[in-house]
């Protein structure tokens, strides 16, 4: 069979696999499968185990949590809003009616567990004793005429504002309401609420004994002013006052309590100052009790213990689960990214060693699961597999993808009809030393006259990192006859802090030297057509699109996206604008010209190359102001530039926007290298 070309259209095809949980047998795994609804405007999530689905309807169901016993699993459901409630992911985002069901692991019919006001439950962990499940929830308050919209979405009158964190990408204007800790009984679905406070209460993980609660927590004074602070806390599940753990003072977060009731582990680092992705993060251990210090395991290791790897086929990058405890309480198991890629790692409590690899090869570990056997679930995804749920057996050494058993088959009756481009890594060295990984990837089932056009693309954070990981778009382009090139410069993740440090309050320099390292490399390497390159990329992407339009013109065209054009006017209108002081060596008001410095809108004269801008309306964290700003300059200059705008849509457009919407952007996409390239 001949096979074709990958489309814009076969998103609506696309299924997404997510949150592999292994059951306490060892023996199924439960996971999240992700679609797109019939209508196209939107998505539906189900649970399966192993390749059988077991809930089904109009609601989005997610987080299965086995019982200790084997017996349920426990789920969050969210019902449509033509249902009486409204629509939510259940791990944060938009605030809605959702409750935990249960389900008979053997598949019987699901119930509903609880009955819990209008809000949204963000996590859900079972008591090792089985009688009750912890859950975070934000609780939406009471409709009035100051505060969020109600339940029909009409606006209120007014809202009042005097938060310096008063926004928040995903979610909106943040409302009076804060996250706590609360517990249902497993037999009655009754449920309490546990701690309460002017502070958010998150990521509850429960004592072996089941007596007790680890939470993560932000209750400085000055909280708003100290953002990655957070502190693990401890609390009786019965409620009372609880006792704050001796962490250091960074971020901390995703705790676990140790089998034999003596440790608490948790992910985090020990800087301040390490807003934007600067400081690695660890695996950590503390005394339960809290009497003794905290430690790093790895203080050694110069890489992070998150999925770093950036794509379109996930709504999230940079997540970190809990680290896993082996029963005997002598080691933890967790994800690491490097290299461009994200692989589970297992070190001992001692630290000795540092971490080893438990899984190898050119992939991404989206998420893992272990049993106490040691057999771990996993959710994996490859620059020519969209995601897919694997099983691996506790073995000694790193395995590779042939040495695990595949549980699912989600996309291959789709994968079939299609020709992929399998991406070519390569490394170039940068201008300032060290090697720049990057992949080209070559044009896919077609023959072309003469040399193909390049399009690089320019990731987003900048502390992200391109990897070994599907991503529909870049198919998508080699597909119509381009070639793609993405790479790593520096300020990228995944290399070492030295590397992801390069950039701070230097943006536009050795990262942009990189860059075009990176082109001059491929045009003399790959067979490419040198007059006719294009640049885009999304968020940081976008910053350095509009960078390198204003320093160069070497490109025949560019796309920029929820890009930053004005970093002084970002500072006052992102929700993490006063974080910009962590990157830019102080606040914008400080020092006006250290900002405009590092702007593309100072070098909007320079700019001749045509240019695309997209932008979603509802973006908080690079606001639409930013493309206002770019495009009204360049349009009163007679420049050629298009702005296209998307009602609605927020900064993750491209990876969890409405589905006929992202299908919308990237044929906009097309359209323009088709004419332009």
């Amino acid at each position: 069979m001949t096979r074709r070309g990958i489309t814009a259209e076969d998103l609506y095809r696309f299924r997404f696999v997510a949150d592999p949980r292994i059951s306490p047998d060892a023996a199924r795994v439960a996971w999240v499968l992700r679609e797109c609804s019939e209508d196209r405007r939107s998505y539906r999530s189900h649970i399966w185990v192993d390749r059988r689905p077991y809930t089904a309807g109009e609601g989005s169901d997610g987080m299965p949590r086995w019982s200790p016993d084997g017996a349920h699993i426990a789920f969050v459901r969210t019902l449509s809003r033509d249902r009486g409630a409204a629509v939510g992911e259940g791990q944060g985002g938009s605030i809605g009616r959702t409750q935990i069901w249960l389900l008979p692991s053997d598949g019987g019919e699901a119930r509903p567990l609880t009955r819990l006001p209008q809000g949204a439950i963000k996590s859900l962990e079972w008591s090792p004793d089985g009688s009750r499940l912890a859950f975070g929830f934000h609780r939406q308050p009471p409709e009035r005429a100051e505060g969020p919209a109600d339940r029909d979405g009409v606006p209120p009158l007014y809202r009042r504002i005097t938060r310096l964190h008063y926004k928040e990408e995903d979610i909106g204007f943040l409302d009076g309401e804060r996250d706590h800790i609360w517990i249902a009984v497993a037999r009655t679905g009754a449920a309490t609420q546990i701690t309460r406070g002017d502070w958010d209460d998150l990521s509850p993980a429960w004592s072996p004994d089941s007596r007790f609660l680890v939470f993560v927590s932000n209750r400085h004074r000055d909280a708003e002013w100290r953002l990655i602070e957070t502190d693990l806390w401890v609390v009786r599940a019965s409620g009372g006052r609880a006792r704050r753990l001796p962490t250091p003072r960074g971020l901390s977060s995703a705790p676990s309590w140790s089998p034999d009731g003596r440790w608490i582990a948790w992910l985090g680092h020990d800087r301040p100052d390490g807003g934007w992705g600067t400081a690695n993060i660890h695996v950590w251990i503390v005394p339960a009790n809290g009497r003794g210090p905290s430690r790093d395991l790895m203080t050694r290791y110069d890489r992070t213990c998150e999925d770093l790897v950036i794509t379109d086929t996930k709504s999230f990058h940079g997540s970190g689960a809990p680290p896993a405890w082996d029963p005997r309480s002598r080691a933890l198991t967790f994800l690491a990214s490097g290299d461009g890629v994200c692989h589970v790692h297992r070190i001992p409590v001692s630290g000795r060693g540092g971490p080893q690899p438990v899984t190898r090869g050119a992939l991404e570990v989206m998420a893992v699961s272990v049993a106490k056997s040691g057999r771990l679930a996993l959710a994996i995804s490859s620059p020519t597999m969209l995601g897919e749920i694997f099983l691996l057996p506790g073995q000694d050494g790193a395995a590779p993808l042939s040495a695990m058993r595949r549980v699912t088959q989600a996309n291959d009756a789709l994968f079939k009809e299609i020709a992929l481009s399998k991406p070519e890594r390569f490394n170039v060295r940068s201008p300032g030393g060290g090697r720049i990984q990057g992949w080209h990837m070559p044009p896919a089932g077609r023959r072309t006259q003469g040399k193909p056009p390049l399009i690089l693309q320019i990731h987003g954070g900048p502390r992200a990192m391109y990897g070994e990981a599907f991503f529909h778009e870049f198919q998508l382009l080699a597909s119509a006859g381009y070639s793609v090139l993405y790479t790593n410069p520096r300020g990228s993740q995944g290399y070492g802090e030295a590397w992801t440090k390069a950039i701070v309050n230097d943006w536009g320099n050795h990262d942009y030297a990189d860059l075009m390292a990176s082109v001059d490399a491929a045009v003399v390497t790959r067979r490419v057509d040198r007059r006719r390159l294009g640049v885009c990329g999304g968020s940081y992407g976008g910053y350095m699109t509009n960078w390198i339009v204003g320093h160069t013109k070497r490109f025949k065209a560019a796309i920029t996206m929820r890009s930053v054009s004005n970093i002084f006017s970002f500072y006052g209108t992102s929700d993490i604008g006063p974080d910009d002081s962590f990157e830019f060596g102080g606040h914008a008001f400080d020092d006006p010209a250290n900002y405009w410095r590092q702007s593309p809108l100072k070098f909007v004269k320079k700019i001749r190359t045509p240019l695309l801008i997209l932008h979603s309306e509802g973006d908080l964290r690079c606001p639409v102001e930013q493309a206002e700003e770019l495009y009204i300059a360049l349009k009163t200059m007679k420049r050629p530039v298009e702005f296209v705008r998307f009602p609605e849509e927020n900064h993750d457009l491209s990876r969890a926007g409405r589905p006929d919407r992202r299908v919308a952007r990237l044929s906009i996409i097309l359209d323009w290298w088709k004419r332009r390239l």
